[in-house]
């Protein structure tokens, strides 16, 4: 087991360099701890609210306000299961170099890890997602580090109150995920660890597919078949 274990690190260490995982396991977990951070702070304020107007002996005529506060506390931790799930999720997604997954949920999982990145920058996600893509039978692991690497850059490109959108299409057999940054552009000699155009291109080649750049609105689409076949799993 340990051998067949180790098997499947050296495999993906070959495809993805091993600063370049580190790196994207390390800011999504930084984004996943500070959120969880903030959802338990909010908790924490709100019991203590409700633990306040108790010993005042002040609940009875301050109902309404004890029911706010008690929506408020379980919105919070469905906010932070769902984080947790996410996160579990992604990381069981490296179990195996492929696996049958859906897309829209598998850019979903990121999206909702990395919001809060987002969020910091004064920017926005749009999500455009195509209902009729059936499942993908690939790297799932490999398909988010690609986006994420793409979704850093956008961000590092685009200035405060710009959007970017997440666009999933289905076309003849395969599918597509759109970046499209959108808004004011800045300057910026920001270089993300994991975004090497050339690291990105031997990626998306294991996977079967291709990525393309559009100049002038930084967009970026990547084309993927619905299943790998054998023959470019061993490549």
């Amino acid at each position: 087991m340990t051998k067949i274990r180790n098997n499947k690190m050296e495999h993906m260490e070959e495809d993805m360099p091993a600063d370049s995982q580190l790196s994207f396991i390390a800011k999504v977990l930084s984004v996943f701890t500070h959120e969880i951070k903030n959802h338990l702070a909010i908790i924490k304020e709100s019991n203590g609210l409700i633990g306040d107007l108790i010993t005042l002996g002040q609940t009875a005529p301050n109902a309404a306000q004890c029911l706010k506060i008690i929506e408020s506390v379980e919105h919070q931790i469905t906010k932070t299961s769902l984080l947790c799930t996410n996160l579990n999720r992604l990381g069981h997604r490296m179990d195996m170099s492929v696996s049958t997954f859906n897309l829209n949920e598998c850019l979903e999982e990121l999206l909702s890890l990395i919001q809060r990145t987002a969020n910091q920058k004064k920017l926005s996600f749009k999500k455009d997602f195509a209902q009729n893509i059936p499942s993908l039978y690939n790297s799932p692991s490999k398909l988010q580090f690609l986006i994420f690497c793409l979704l850093e850059k956008s961000m590092d490109l685009l200035d405060y109150g710009g959007k970017i959108i997440i666009k999933t299409a289905y076309t003849n057999g395969s599918v597509s995920i759109s970046i499209i940054p959108k808004g004011d552009f800045k300057e910026t000699n920001a270089d993300s660890v994991c975004y090497d155009k050339s690291v990105l291109h031997m990626i998306i080649n294991k996977m079967g597919g291709d990525i393309s750049c559009q100049t002038g609105d930084e967009t970026t689409v990547i084309t993927l078949p619905v299943f790998l076949n054998s023959g470019q799993q061993d490549e």
